[in-house]
């Protein structure tokens, strides 16, 4: 068995090191556009200071007055402070740094790009009141939560059915399976596509339906995918007809560091009728193919039904913001319907256009501040505001069975540091929280009181809520909710629950690397 995973292991270093080698080449360009931008930055301070002590004055009324309006911007309170403390120490440095760095992203051209595809997109979803009116009936204290997303133009539907799938593995499976019955379109949307045993069995059914003319569009983030993609991998889906974007090259818009906003975003369509979303990429390691980080737990939802239509229409809005293509989103809508199923579901997205309202950080606080039993979380990163925790903390103290479950194997140390450092405070007001001992847990669910559920591609940090671009399902009153409450109390039984006095015995150099990464936490 050893030998076996061993020679997958050796293989899959074999497959991606020349494609490893093409992405860090890319990246260390990048850096070093970035790096030169703060060596400008550092010159420019010192000829200031040395040579134009009134200019030097100037800037730092204006970085003075910067710290007024960023303390009174409209945005997470956690962002500001950090800012707020760069540009109090290095007055100069952190305000030059702020006005290229720092600013709403909402703003600039490329953002009003994405604002026109998705104002363009949403004038095809239709809102049904009647829907909203039974559910009100049936589940009148969600009803609330229904009408914010509706109001955020996120319509409701019913008529559709839902399968849940608790491993990477099962959900790869079953897209496959329903990619081969394809005959109209294909729509693949994901952060990162990873060239290996996985990946070549979808481009193989991806090639053999363009043959056979179905219209294949797939969407990866560059970043995400940049030292996993082979760099000529456009180039070669192109051949056999099949479309291809990658989101937001690097090596754009570095003076804005809009490498920071991401596509992170994981939706498969086919045929407008049946749609994917959660957590798993296109990667071997999301189906366990080698141990990477231990076992790897991620889940998945299947849709199919009127709800499809929400998902298509995200994707082709994050389509035509990269492409600038004018898409006749009629020629994708939906035709079958699910009339029989039970439940209720609301497709929605976010993304840093929406910078300060974020449906999906609201949508995870409405869920955690009107639970009355209990509410349960998976996440793979716990990096979260004083607004989250005082939700999360007071829901507990108020006797809701709050549990969290987190990662027992990081796949990024610094992330798992501020995650840990989180535990502390929730411990001491009676949230329960487990590490997933078999590996990494990278599902993103949270479900509530046996009504509801939120589950897609939304992490519980700051970059999910605010920084890149995701997408999730609220789902209320439907079978599926029995499936993803039994995988997680399953997994509650396979995990390890923390306990806050060995939490407050970990070592000080911990301790004190933990408090200095917090400061900066919704910088990392």
């Amino acid at each position: 068995m050893s030998k076996n995973l061993n020679s997958r292991k050796e293989l899959f270093i074999n497959q991606h090191k020349k494609i490893r080698i093409a992405g860090k080449y890319r990246i260390a360009v990048v850096v070093a556009s970035v790096v030169l931008q703060i060596l400008l930055i550092v010159l420019l301070v010192r000829l200031l200071s040395n040579y134009a002590i009134f200019v030097y004055f100037i800037i730092q009324i204006i970085a003075l007055i910067d710290i007024v309006f960023i303390a009174d911007r409209r945005s997470n309170r956690s962002f500001i402070i950090s800012w707020l403390l760069v540009i109090s120490i290095l007055p100069i440095f952190g305000h030059i740094l702020y006005f290229m760095w720092g600013r709403c992203p909402s703003r600039d051209i490329r953002s009003k790009r994405i604002k026109d595809a998705i104002a363009r997109g949403v004038s095809y979803l239709i809102k049904e009141p009647q829907i909203y009116s039974e559910l009100g009936d049936l589940f009148p204290s969600r009803k609330r939560i229904a009408g914010y997303l509706g109001r955020k133009n996120f319509p409701l539907y019913k008529n559709t059915d839902c399968q849940y799938f608790p491993l990477g593995e099962l959900q790869y499976e079953a897209m496959l399976h329903d990619m081969e019955k394809a005959e109209k379109f294909i729509f693949m949307e994901y952060f990162t596509l990873s060239s290996g045993r996985i990946w070549d069995k979808f481009e193989d059914v991806l090639v053999r339906k363009a043959r056979q003319g179905v219209e294949i569009r797939l969407m990866y983030d560059d970043l995400g995918s940049i030292i996993t993609a082979p760099d000529d991998l456009p180039e070669k889906l192109k051949a056999f007809d099949i479309q291809v974007a990658q989101f937001n090259p690097v090596q754009r818009h570095i003076s804005r560091l809009y490498i920071n906003y991401r596509n992170h975003q994981k939706i498969t369509v086919i045929d407008g009728n049946i749609a994917y979303t959660g957590g798993a990429n296109l990667a071997d390691q999301y189906a366990n193919l080698f141990p990477k980080h231990g076992h790897w737990k991620d889940t998945a939802i299947r849709l199919e039904g009127d709800a499809v239509w929400s998902l298509t229409v995200a994707f082709l809005q994050m389509w035509e913001s990269e492409s600038e293509e004018k898409i006749i989103y009629a020629n994708y809508r939906p035709s079958k319907s699910s009339s029989n199923s039970a439940g209720y579901y609301q497709p929605f997205t976010d993304g840093p256009v929406n910078n300060p309202d974020n449906p999906a950080e609201v949508l995870y606080r409405k869920l955690i501040n009107n639970a009355k039993n209990y509410v349960y979380i998976t996440t793979p990163y716990l990096i979260i505001d004083n607004t989250m925790m005082d939700s999360l903390c007071n829901a507990a103290l108020g006797g809701t069975d709050v549990r969290i479950i987190t990662p027992k194997i990081w796949d990024q140390w610094y992330v798992h540091m501020v995650t840990q450092s989180n535990y502390g405070e929730l411990l001491r007001s009676g949230v329960r929280v487990y590490e997933y001992t078999p590996g990494f847990i990278h599902a993103k669910t949270i479900i509530s009181d046996d009504e509801h559920a939120v589950t897609g591609t939304i992490n519980m940090d700051y970059r999910s809520f605010y920084l890149h671009y995701e997408n999730g399902v609220w789902i209320c009153g439907s079978p599926v909710l029995a499936d993803i409450k039994n995988d997680i109390m399953d997994t509650f039984d396979i995990s390890e629950e923390i306990q806050l006095e060995a939490w407050s015995h970990r070592p000080l150099r911990i301790k004190i690397i933990q408090a200095v990464l917090r400061l900066f936490a919704v910088l990392l």
